[in-house]
Formats: C-alpha cells, structure tokens, sequence
C-alpha cells in the first residue's frame, strides 16, 4: 500500500502561483515601459603600478639595462645587439616566454642604444650643403702650437694634431701628402683595434687632392662612419659653413674641401684645424682615430 500511494502521480495545478503570475506581469511591463535607466558606476579607485609599468616608464639607468642585458659597460654595438637578440628569443612570448620581462628587455636595448645626449631632429633629404666659400688659413698661434717635424710611425697610431699636420706636410706631388685614420665610433674601446676591423665596421677620414666641380684642384676631407653609433655623431653635428652632408642607406658623410695655399705648412695647419672642430663638435676626438700605415694611406675621391 505505500509503495503503491508512493507511485501515484501527483495531480498537475492548472493556475500558475500568484507569485510566478506577479514576476511575469512585471517583467511585460518594464519591457513596455522602456529601459531601465541607468545609474553611474562607483568610482573605483587607482590601481597601484605594476612592476612591469613601473620599470618601463620610469627611465632606467644605463647601469641597470646593462645588468637586465647582461652586459658590461662600455658595450659595443655587436655585443649589445647579440646579447638582446639572444634573451629576446628566450623570453619572446610567442615562444611560452613572459611578457614582462620581454618588454622589459626592449626598454633596456632602447635605453643602451640610444646616445647620452638629446640630438636633434634632423630631416631626411637632399644633402645638406655649406656656404660655397669657407676659406680659412691658419692663423699664426695655431702654426705655433703645432709640431710639423713629428716622424710618421709605420704602425697604427691615435692621432693627435701635431701628427696629423706632420703627414699631411710631408712631401708629395700633390698639394699635402695623403692621409687615412680609421676608428669604431665614439667613445667606444673598439677604436684601439680598429685598424684591424672589418671594413663595414669601422669610419675613416680621408684627406688628400682632389678636383672640385670646376675642375680646381684641392684639398679634400672625407669622414665617414658606418657603425650606427658614428652616423648619429656625424648626422646631429652642426657645419658650421664648412662641411657638405651626405646621407647614404649604410654611411654617413662628411666632406669638406680647402683651396690650397703656396705655404705648404700653412695648408697642412689649416686642413688639420678643419678636422679638429668638427670631431670635436662630434664629440669624437682625434685621440680616438688611428692613423692607418703610409702604405695602406689613401686619397679620397674627387
């Protein structure tokens, strides 16, 4: 008897509840009544930085890319640039690595790369032309404080003025005698063994005759950097009315032409002293070039 009581079906309500009847009708007439207006959420206060925020917009010190680069200071562009590509494909996050410390590695290239100094924007174009005239001879304190009368090493060795003056001076059919140095970039401990780099490696000042567009014939500095720490040295100096620009798809140029006096000293001088301002303005000293053996010195092109 109970399981039988247990079995029977239980009798379905024919009316809905009156609360089911009351929820229904509400819902009908809110939807007529048009939407329910809408109240302004809760200001929600400032999230706190994370780590990741906060080492990428507060500007790092070079010490510290260097530490998250694992590289020492002064860095070389090689180096520097192989030490980022290797832990950028570690810790690049299509390959499982983490976002964070990936972007943390770009701001940390991004910070070594760059140069110690604000240089200026410099607009891309037709090249950057000085005055036609920028004659300049050496004045008499300058022949006084040179050496013309320095024997030329047969080895790599930095430059200093009185070095440049005196093979410049040496004689020769031409105006001055040619002369080629070579360097890495500034400021960069790459310059000591530049002589034996790569040539897409290194810059190079050439001085030697040459004919300029009328057929005269003068003297003719060429400084040339290839590394990227070197174009942008060359790229923000100022000509100061005495060098032309040229802007290439690997190199930036600087050349610079002096109509030659019948003092071959004073020409030497004078040539020397042009060269001297401008990698000083470059912030790129002689002391920082070697001068390349007389046999391997060159002419640069008319």
């Amino acid at each position: 008897m109970v399981a039988n009581a247990r079995s029977r079906p239980r009798p379905v309500p024919q009316q809905r509840s009156q609360r089911t009847h009351l929820a229904t009708r509400h819902r009908s007439d809110a939807h007529l009544a048009g939407p329910t207006p809408s109240y302004p959420a809760r200001a929600r206060s400032p999230a706190r930085p994370t780590h990741l925020e906060a080492t990428v917009s507060e500007r790092l010190t070079r010490e510290q890319a260097a530490r998250l680069l694992q590289v020492t200071l002064p860095c070389a562009d090689g180096q520097l640039k192989r030490a980022y590509r290797r832990l950028a494909r570690q810790h690049h996050p299509d390959r499982g690595g983490d976002v964070r410390v990936f972007h943390e590695l770009q701001a940390a290239f991004e910070r070594l790369a760059e140069e110690d100094v604000t240089r200026p924007v410099v607009t891309r174009g037709r090249p950057s032309r000085a005055p036609a005239s920028a004659p300049r001879t050496a004045s008499r304190s300058e022949l006084a404080a040179i050496d013309l009368d320095l024997a030329i090493p047969d080895r790599p060795t930095p430059l200093r003025a009185s070095l440049v003056a005196s093979a410049l001076a040496r004689p020769h059919p031409a105006a001055l005698h040619p002369l080629r140095a070579v360097s890495r970039s500034p400021g960069t401990r790459l310059n000591r063994a530049a002589a034996i780099l790569a040539a897409d490696l290194t810059s190079t000042v050439h001085i030697g005759a040459a004919s300029d567009d009328r057929g005269r014939q003068v003297v003719a500095i060429e400084v040339t950097a290839a590394a990227r720490r070197g174009r942008r040295a060359l790229d923000a100096v100022a000509l100061e009315g005495e060098w032309i620009r040229h802007r290439r798809t690997s190199t930036v140029q600087l050349s610079s032409s002096l109509e030659p006096g019948p003092d071959r000293a004073r020409t030497a001088v004078a040539t020397t002293m042009r060269l001297v301002r401008l990698l000083e303005a470059a912030s790129w000293p002689l002391e920082q070039w070697l001068l390349a053996p007389p046999a391997a010195n060159g002419q640069p092109r008319a």
